[in-house]
């Protein structure tokens, strides 16, 4: 039996991402086209190094993980899309909106079908 990597990667995708991890999240593209239904990996918080003291730190900064094949469109280098995710894992959780570019993930899985975004706050501080 051969085994094709892409497509073993592809079911393991839609097992961790969409379903053990799943959370719902839509997408608004540029022209305003709204896509609903989507289910993906939402952490509201995130590790990162501290540069004075090399400590690794969690900072309230998402990161969601959509599988590239449950997209209708991917997003294009420089296109700034808007994302709507909860803001906990809770059931009926609140959500917030983010904006976000595929340009700005440091690496993005297209390779084995994934795709991560890093959303920024939308709303204006007072």
């Amino acid at each position: 039996m051969t085994v094709n990597l892409r497509q073993l990667a592809e079911s393991d995708l839609s097992h961790s991402i969409e379903k053990e991890w799943g959370m719902s999240v839509t997408l608004i593209d540029p022209d305003g086209e709204i896509y609903t239904g989507l289910k993906g990996q939402v952490l509201n918080f995130t590790q990162q190094e501290n540069p004075e003291t090399g400590e690794i730190v969690v900072i309230n900064k998402p990161v969601i993980t959509l599988r590239i094949s449950s997209l209708d469109r991917v997003p294009l280098p420089g296109e700034n899309w808007i994302i709507t995710y909860p803001t906990s894992p809770v059931s009926g959780a609140a959500t917030k909106d983010g904006l976000f570019s595929a340009t700005r993930a440091p690496e993005d899985g297209s390779d084995i079908g994934f795709m991560r975004m890093y959303p920024q706050d939308t709303e204006q501080e007072d």
